[in-house]
């Protein structure tokens, strides 16, 4: 789950695959977001990543890993969000009930 928070409606560019699955290039509008479910492989080794990209800057990251202190810290019950702000991105914590910095922007 990405959401764009950019300021200045900004547009964000989201690019999330895991090793199986493409879920292709989106253009985020500024205060829109991108959904996706998915299943954990039965191995319990199925991992999403996210390249994101604006006018500023650009991250890959981790959205979503089994281990269990990556889900403890940046996902709530599996369900793993992320907001991109104009400072980094943010990672839902369940624990602080608000978004933490995860990640912050690489230079363009």
């Amino acid at each position: 789950h990405v959401i764009n928070n950019l300021n200045n409606s900004s547009t964000l560019e989201a690019h999330c695959k895991s090793k199986d699955d493409d879920l292709g290039l989106r253009r985020l509008a500024a205060g829109t977001e991108f959904n996706w479910t998915f299943r954990v492989n039965f191995w319990s080794t199925t991992l999403f990543f996210c390249d994101l990209r604006w006018a500023n800057g650009h991250k890959a990251f981790d959205v979503y890993c089994p281990d269990d202190q990556f889900l403890a810290k940046k996902c709530a019950y599996n369900f793993c969000r992320r907001s991109a702000r104009d400072d980094g991105i943010y990672a839902f914590s369940e624990k602080k009930n608000h978004y933490v910095l995860a990640h912050k922007w690489d230079p363009k």
